[in-house]
């Protein structure tokens, strides 16, 4: 069950002491556990001197599903989201950017995530992302976000808010890391009485106008390499547009992009026969788009 969020403790009064704006950058991946927490950092009194940011990162390979789902955020929560997708040079010395574009403009081909795999290239193979090399996250959401940033603060001395819940301890993130972090906060595991949990998402979106309509296991990029394969089964049995698109970068780099060094025409195979597998692990790891 939800829990309120915890009351900020009061300190003594400082007349005439202005204190700093702090900056925060709150990113949005699709999900819904950043969009609770987008809300609630929003709504909150806790972050309301706070100057913000709001931040989607498109990869090109998001879901229809995701898009209205992110829409809605905006239209319903009046949340002023900027959409922004990397912008990649083949030039040695210039390294990442950022372009704004909409909801409705941004890459839905896989032709931004392209991009950047050519952009990792460009100076010596690293082939595809892949276990080994994990750059896509990096390249894709990371720099793309912080060029933008910089610019809208004209700093970058600010704050990121990540919609880690109680399930990323203490895989991804513990309490105790975050005391000491001062550049990474997550107000769903800090901000109420208990961590936020999938159940509490649960909960939350059941009393709001709106939801995702489409189960998480199925979110942000339709074919990421850090699902389980069950999931990516699930994934193409549910159907996708990107197997095309990863066959392309597979054959043009040389390498594979899932673990076990499994190709995409390996994991077509698999959902075809129709059954799940037990040979491979079945636990996929966290990414950062998922947050």
């Amino acid at each position: 069950m939800i829990t309120t969020p915890q009351t900020p403790k009061k300190r003594a009064s400082r007349a005439k002491i202005k204190k700093p704006i702090t900056l925060l950058v709150v990113l949005v991946s699709g999900g819904r556990s950043s969009a609770m927490m987008a809300r609630h950092i929003q709504t909150s009194e806790k972050y309301a001197h706070f100057e913000k940011c709001y931040v989607f990162c498109n990869t090109g390979q998001e879901r229809p599903e995701t898009v209205t789902f992110l829409k809605n955020i905006m239209q319903y929560w009046q949340i002023p989201l900027n959409v922004i997708e990397g912008l990649y040079s083949q030039v040695p010395s210039v390294g990442v950017k950022s372009r704004v574009v909409t909801l409705d403009t941004m890459d839905m081909t896989g032709a931004i995530f392209s991009n950047a795999i050519a952009h990792l290239n460009k100076l010596k193979w690293t082939g595809v992302p892949n276990p080994a090399t994990p750059y896509c996250s990096e390249y894709l959401k990371t720099r793309v976000a912080h060029h933008f940033t910089k610019q809208f603060f004209g700093t970058t001395k600010y704050i990121k808010a990540i919609g880690f819940r109680a399930e990323d301890m203490p895989k991804r993130i513990t309490l105790v890391e975050l005391k000491h972090d001062k550049k990474r906060i997550a107000p769903l595991l800090t901000d109420f009485e208990t961590p936020i949990t999938q159940g509490d998402l649960n909960i939350y979106f059941d009393k709001e106008p709106f939801k995702l309509e489409i189960h998480s296991k199925l979110t942000n990029c339709e074919l990421c390499w850090k699902k389980s394969t069950n999931n990516l089964i699930d994934c193409i049995q549910y159907g996708t547009r990107f197997i095309e698109w990863h066959q392309k970068e597979e054959q043009l780099y040389g390498n594979m992009f899932f673990r076990d060094n499994l190709s995409i025409n390996d994991i077509v195979k698999l959902a075809e026969s129709g059954t799940q597998t037990k040979l491979f692990d079945d636990v996929g790891d966290g990414c950062i788009c998922n947050f």
